[in-house]
């Protein structure tokens, strides 16, 4: 019997140790560990084993005593005298002997977050600290102004909330969670300066809409233009025009002079730039006329004044429209490169005065129009006298601008009835076979260069132009015969090339030069 009963006992006391008890100090953090607390009612012997520490408030550490967890859903079924009060002081984790000692009972042990019913956000609300399904109820909702609920969005971001999870959840599309974000941050630029009467025009709907177009602007070109939009009232869509007006007013400062920086002045300078860009007269007046609207001063003014009454086609457009159309071309490099060069005469009848008393021309300007310059007048003179067969009025041939004709300093010309009759062409051009004499049978021009400059290195592998001793015309030379008669200034030019007529066939062979 007496061991039963010290079994008993011991069973008792080892039941009583495995009890365990926890509680939060508002001074002391949590302890647990099988040993119990170290100041609590029943105090014993320290335990040596180590114990469970959870981090908190510092403060001496909780004595021994049996020790117990405390569901709250059992709270309703403890007994008399056992109480539970959800605070910081006991969350959940009461000692027994305490249970009768923390008050009068408590009903609402789930309490809702503190500002759950408020309209509107309280100004810098924490919000960074509040629960993110408070925050998602409240934009699911709509409890408060765009302005109070873009506030949320940046928190709910930083709790890790994706934009479009924030969609799903509240309705709110990302689109429409930009648009808040940062037109709240012009709403607060403008907060700074702008009375509250103009704050409220804001509050509306659509009040982002209104605002967003000004986040280019700075501080305070914000409150200016949210004060002018509070006084005309002015839509989302003339929010935008009025914003990117005070931007472009900013962008030209060259051209505002008679413009102030007030917002309807801003606005009278775009319509005023829009008049200039206007293509047809009347649709120009009514872009000065909307601008003579809502300008505010009186350079403003006086510049679209000027804009309205300029104009010398006015009268024009006031007799009626034009019915006549002007036909326009655009000149292509290939249709104005052509050269002029003055026909001294016929080949076998030409003389050297001839070629020597032929005017030069010079070319000039995007049309290269050319001038003619006589030669000089002891040259023309000599030429006169000494030739009587020199034109009174000289024929000119125009010849695409070749590279060699383009180089050339005085280039002249001289015609040839057959080109196949020449024996110097047939020589020049290796023509041996009579098929090679029928290609060159018809007309063709001679295009030589006679500026001394020409002359002063004679080439054995090109033509000259000169006239013998007793010839009565000018002749074509090889340039091995053209270097004995240098020295003696018997050479009047150096050939560039011989010309010959396109084709009558429909077929086409090209523009192949034979070089003499």
């Amino acid at each position: 019997m007496a061991f039963a009963t010290a079994s008993h006992s011991g069973l008792a006391r080892s039941r009583s140790a495995m009890v365990c008890q926890a509680r939060f100090g508002r001074d002391s953090g949590l302890i647990l560990g099988p040993g119990g607390n170290n100041n609590g009612p029943g105090r014993g012997r320290p335990d040596s084993r180590p114990g469970l520490i959870l981090p908190g408030r510092g403060g001496p550490p909780p004595a021994r005593g049996p020790q117990r967890i405390i569901n709250p859903e059992e709270v309703k079924k403890s007994r008399a005298g056992e109480n539970y009060l959800p605070d910081e002081s006991t969350l959940g984790l009461v000692g027994e002997h305490q249970l009768g000692q923390l008050g009068p009972p408590t009903l609402n042990k789930y309490r809702p977050p503190a500002g759950f019913m408020n309209e509107s956000l309280p100004e810098d609300a924490p919000t960074s600290s509040q629960d993110p399904n408070e925050l998602l109820s409240r934009l699911s909702s709509g409890a408060g102004k765009w302005h109070e609920l873009a506030k949320l969005i940046p928190v709910l971001t930083s709790k890790g909330f994706a934009a479009t999870t924030i969609s799903d959840m509240t309705g709110v599309t990302p689109l429409e969670q930009n648009k808040w974000v940062v037109a709240a941050t012009v709403y607060d630029s403008v907060k700074a300066g702008a009375s509250a009467d103009v704050l409220r025009h804001f509050d509306q709907e659509y009040g982002a809409d209104l605002l967003l177009p000004f986040r280019f602007l700075g501080a305070e070109r914000r409150v200016a233009a949210a004060e002018y939009i509070a006084e005309k009232n002015l839509d989302p869509a003339m929010c935008d025009v009025l914003a990117r007006s005070m931007k472009e007013y900013e962008r030209r400062p060259s051209e505002r002079t008679g413009f102030s920086d007030h917002p309807a002045d801003c606005l009278a300078f775009k319509y005023l730039r829009d008049a200039g860009e206007c293509r047809k007269r009347e649709d120009a007046l009514v872009k000065v006329q909307q601008g003579l609207d809502v300008a505010v001063t009186e350079g403003a003014r006086a510049r679209l004044a000027e804009k309205q009454e300029e104009s010398p086609e006015a009268a024009a457009a006031a007799a009626g429209p034009v019915t006549a159309s002007l036909i326009t071309l655009r000149l292509s490099p290939d249709e104005l490169g052509v050269r002029p060069i003055a026909v001294v005469g016929e080949y076998g009848t030409a003389q050297l005065d001839d070629l020597q008393a032929a005017p030069r021309t010079t070319q000039t300007g995007a049309f290269r129009i050319f001038t003619v310059e006589a030669p000089p007048a002891s040259a023309a003179s000599s030429s006169a006298a000494a030739s009587s067969s020199a034109p009174a009025v000289w024929p000119w041939v125009a010849l695409p601008l070749w590279r060699a004709l383009a180089m050339a300093r005085h280039p002249v010309a001289l015609t040839l009835r057959d080109c196949s009759a020449v024996a110097a062409v047939l020589q020049g051009s290796k023509a041996k076979t009579d098929d090679d004499k029928r290609r060159l049978q018809g007309p063709g021009i001679i295009v030589a260069d006679k500026a001394p400059a020409a002359l002063e290195e004679v080439d054995e592998n090109c033509w000259y132009l000169t006239q013998p001793e007793g010839a009565r015309s000018l002749q074509l030379v090889d340039g091995r015969r053209a270097a004995a008669l240098a020295p003696r200034g018997a050479l009047a030019a150096q050939v560039l090339f011989l010309a010959r007529p396109p084709f009558n066939e429909t077929e086409n062979r090209g523009t192949e030069l034979l070089q003499v």
